[in-house]
């Protein structure tokens, strides 16, 4: 009955889009509430404290239950791009490529985050201790790699979107 209303209404591409929204959405935040409880964080604190170590600094690694920090820097899931991981997920799941094609550019985005993410932090972590202010170190920094990264990814998968078309 909705269904119908809505298509009648706004039209059945229309409906499609609103479809794939709240899908795409449901998969993306169920996504990011369970990343809590993965170990991908304590993984990229680890690599983290490594990349910072080669650069002459030293930090403990801190991990007390949700908490994961190296020294003074806390790593939470919006620090390594879970939220942007969550949603793309979503979005390549949700999209008309070929299941192969889905998995094989999943699994490369996923990776690719993470190795970015980690890069971001060692470089976030030695400009700060460099005396940069927190602004330059994270923000401008990961506002630039965030959003440039995620406008290539949409760029390429844009054509394999329903709510884009």
């Amino acid at each position: 009955m909705i269904k119908n209303i809505i298509i009648d209404k706004y039209g059945l591409n229309n409906y499609n889009k609103i479809i794939f929204f709240i899908k795409g959405a449901i998969i993306s935040i169920f996504l990011y509430v369970i990343s809590d409880y993965t170990p991908i964080r304590i993984l990229t604190a680890e690599l983290v404290k490594d990349g910072i170590s080669y650069l002459g600094i030293q930090k403990e690694l801190i991990i007390s239950g949700k908490f994961i920090a190296v020294g003074n820097y806390e790593i939470s899931k919006r620090c390594i791009g879970l939220a942007s991981g969550a949603i793309f997920t979503g979005l390549f799941l949700l999209s008309s490529l070929t299941l192969v094609k889905k998995m094989l550019y999943l699994i490369a985005f996923l990776i690719t985050l993470l190795f970015l993410n980690i890069l971001r932090l060692i470089v976030t972590v030695y400009l700060f201790e460099q005396g940069y202010s927190w602004l330059i170190a994270h923000d401008i920094l990961a506002y630039a790699l965030g959003i440039g990264f995620s406008f290539l990814i949409l760029i390429k998968i844009n054509p394999y979107i329903p709510l884009f078309k």
